[in-house]
């Protein structure tokens, strides 16, 4: 007696179920962008849960989203959550599971929908940053099953391409506008036109506090015996600074009136555009600023024009300690 068609295909059915509840086929979605910037500052963008939803797809869907932070952002354990009315946002939870080298990965939890991680790898290549942005889920029976049926790569491949070419743009944008350097700010002015008058000479590093001393006693002498008047606060000009032989060009100098001179005393004019960061403590730690400035003319190729400038606003006779010397620092650009 032959079995009815109804058992083989219920059998069929059976063994195909089991087969699929036994092999629940992971899924894996990428997306990929060059950016051109240094990785390092690509990383800024990416480390943080704050800071990836600055270019998430989803934000601008549903303004209107309940959200909220728990933990500390930037480490292994905090968590973002959201709760939204409209479907293709949703409500659940992201929360960070693992932090490496130019790489975080996060744990995703969608109500009713299941599970999955996340990740951002940025990778070095030529000078700028490879960003890959990743999902996987697994899928344990029964969504193996319903998951036959759906292309998550055609459902979620977009949003993560949009994803990854929102990072591209801002990161782009933010670097064309970075003004942040070793902690501090840097602005550009304009220096309009300067006349320096001072003593101008190449002197050993470790003589400087003394031709500074000198030089300015003879600066102001210089410029009474001329009648030039003092236009603002004792400065120091770096024409050449020669670390390796331990010696600089510089010039202890006093602002006039641009054009003016002086007898027996060197002048230096400057004008244009500038760099500044005006730097509050003791003139020990002067060096620092000194390399945020360089820092800045390499991220934005840019080059100087001229000596740096180091203006004394005060000195110990006018404030209580020497972290409060204030000192404004000036790199002339072309």
């Amino acid at each position: 007696m032959k079995a009815p068609k109804l058992f083989y295909i219920t059998t069929s059915l059976i063994a195909a179920l089991s087969l699929a509840s036994c092999s629940g086929e992971p899924i894996h979605i990428e997306r990929t962008t060059t950016i051109d910037a240094p990785i390092d500052f690509v990383w800024e963008h990416t480390n943080s849960l704050a800071d990836m939803n600055a270019w998430s797809p989803w934000m601008d869907r549903d303004p209107d989203m309940t959200q909220a932070y728990e933990g500390e952002d930037g480490t292994v354990g905090a968590v973002y959550s959201w709760s939204s009315e409209k479907e293709d946002v949703g409500s659940g939870s992201q929360t960070i599971s693992e932090i490496s080298d130019n790489s975080i990965t996060t744990h995703l939890v969608f109500e009713g929908m299941g599970e999955a991680d996340a990740s951002m790898v940025l990778e070095e290549k030529d000078g700028m940053t490879l960003a890959t942005w990743n999902y996987d889920q697994e899928n344990p029976f029964p969504m193996n099953i319903i998951m036959m049926f759906i292309d998550m790569d055609e459902m979620l491949g977009p949003d993560y391409q949009q994803g990854v070419d929102n990072l591209k743009a801002l990161v782009e944008s933010n670097k064309a506008s970075r003004n942040e350097f070793g902690g501090f700010t840097i602005e550009k002015v304009d220096l309009g036109d300067r006349t320096y008058l001072g003593v101008r000479d190449t002197v050993s590093m470790d003589a400087m506090q003394s031709f500074f001393a000198a030089g300015y006693a003879k600066t102001m002498k210089g410029m009474a015996k001329s009648g030039v008047e003092v236009a603002g606060a004792p400065s120091a000009l770096y024409f050449v600074w020669d670390q390796e032989n331990g010696q600089s060009e510089a010039m202890a100098a006093m602002p006039a009136e641009p054009g003016s001179m002086a007898d027996n005393l060197a002048s230096f004019g400057v004008s244009g555009p500038a760099i500044m960061i005006d730097y509050t403590g003791a003139y020990e730690g002067l060096m620092a600023p000194h390399q945020a400035m360089e820092e800045y003319m390499a991220w934005h190729k840019i080059e100087m024009n001229g000596p740096a400038i180091e203006e004394y606003t005060n000195d110990l006779t006018t404030v209580a300690d020497a972290s409060e010397l204030n000192t404004k620092i000036y790199y002339p650009i072309k």
